[in-house]
């Protein structure tokens, strides 16, 4: 394995297969199952994220398990890091809570995990088989000759046959195309998640009931979710306009947020669990592209996947689990389009965009179940949506 950390570089010679532009969890269950078929795989991404970094969204649904298990890493969820997630507790709708169980699931139990570190372990095993990995910002690309040409600011040159997006919600490649291609960036809403992660007072002997609570109120809904590290995650869920102005630095406005819920709050204070510092901000919108996979000039085959294709309504849970689909199926995209076969390639774009229409139409219906807010304008722009 070739690998630049720091340092200048400038190699010509070798053609990659593939570059994979991303260092999520997208871009390393990628890397992971392009290496499964042999490819030659160029990793161009940010520095790995530190031992202590909290990353929200840790919700990874039941349909990820047998997509973990064919990509050979269920394994990494199988330790006390996290946790099944049997049951969740919903207020939507309606005042009280409504339980569901994982035992409906066929594939199993989902699961809440460690963010950062399933994210860690994943980038680490994907990292020993990639073949040329650059901690590294993209800061240029170019098509040439049906080849793909890329720049990062401590390497130039770097050459790929075919290119991958796993840049997230910052779509890199996807917004390079669209300045210069027949491609756009769509957005349905402008959500925004404010959250915090939550400890319990020192010495609490209450015991947590490791369960998921989500709660609509008038402007929005929360999440809460107990981590496998007995943290609690909060999340609140609105429309920038509809946000407190300067929530991330008002302490006070976060704490009577919070207080204006009924069962958040009550699950906060009998657990015991310390508001000692307001909430960050964070785009929860639904974006896409309009086609995930295409020809960049008619010439040079490219894809989005995870986040950089479709970015979801948290509500939906789906995030992560549509990253891993979407990696588990650039091998067969990269091998046929490499023996000029594109038909692949267009059926995976195809799918994704079926994946968006059925989403789409499954938000709408769980957001037209509230209609105990109907009068309120968060709830009268989803109901415009549906």
């Amino acid at each position: 394995m070739e690998a630049a950390y720091g340092g200048f570089t400038k190699l010509m010679s070798t053609v990659h297969d593939v570059a994979v532009v991303g260092g999520g969890i997208a871009g390393a269950a990628a890397v992971l199952s392009l290496a499964q078929v042999g490819l030659s795989t160029l990793w161009i991404r940010p520095t790995t994220i530190s031992a202590d970094v909290s990353k929200v969204g840790e919700s990874l649904a039941p349909a990820a398990n047998p997509i973990l298990s064919a990509l050979g890493i269920l394994d990494l969820l199988n330790n006390h890091h996290h946790r099944k997630a049997n049951v969740t507790f919903s207020a939507w709708g309606q005042a009280m809570l409504v339980e569901r169980n994982s035992v409906i699931h066929l594939e199993g139990a989902g699961h809440i995990i460690d963010r950062a570190r399933f994210e860690r372990d994943l980038v680490q095993l994907a990292s020993e088989v990639c073949s040329t990995v650059l901690d590294s910002l993209l800061t240029g690309v170019e098509e040439a000759d049906g080849l793909w040409v890329l720049s990062t600011d401590y390497s130039e040159g770097k050459q790929a046959k075919f290119v991958i997006d796993a840049s997230g919600r910052s779509q890199i490649i996807g917004k390079f195309f669209s300045r210069y291609h027949d491609l756009s960036v769509e957005t349905d809403d402008h959500l925004v998640a404010a959250y915090a992660f939550m400890r319990q007072k020192e010495n609490s002997e209450v015991i947590v009931t490791p369960a998921t609570l989500i709660e609509s109120v008038p402007d929005g809904w929360w999440y809460a979710s107990l981590l496998p590290s007995n943290q609690l995650t909060l999340n609140y869920y609105s429309d920038p306009d509809l946000m407190p102005r300067g929530l991330s630095s008002d302490l006070d406005e976060w704490q009577s947020l919070i207080q204006q819920t009924n069962h958040i709050a009550y699950w906060l204070e009998d657990a015991e669990f310390i508001i000692d510092r307001p909430p960050k901000l964070a785009s929860a919108a639904t974006r896409w592209l309009s086609s995930a996979a295409d020809l960049y000039n008619g010439q040079a085959g490219w894809a989005a996947i995870g986040d950089a294709a479709v970015a979801f309504d948290p509500l939906s849970a789906h995030g992560m689990t549509t990253a891993l689909w979407a990696a588990a199926r650039m091998p067969d995209v990269v091998s046929s389009y490499l023996e000029k076969d594109y038909s692949i390639l267009y059926q995976y774009a195809e799918a994704v965009e079926q994946g968006r229409k059925d989403y789409l139409t499954q938000r709408n219906t769980i957001y037209a179940q509230e209609k105990r807010f109907s009068s309120c304008e968060f709830w009268q722009r989803r109901g415009r949506k549906g």
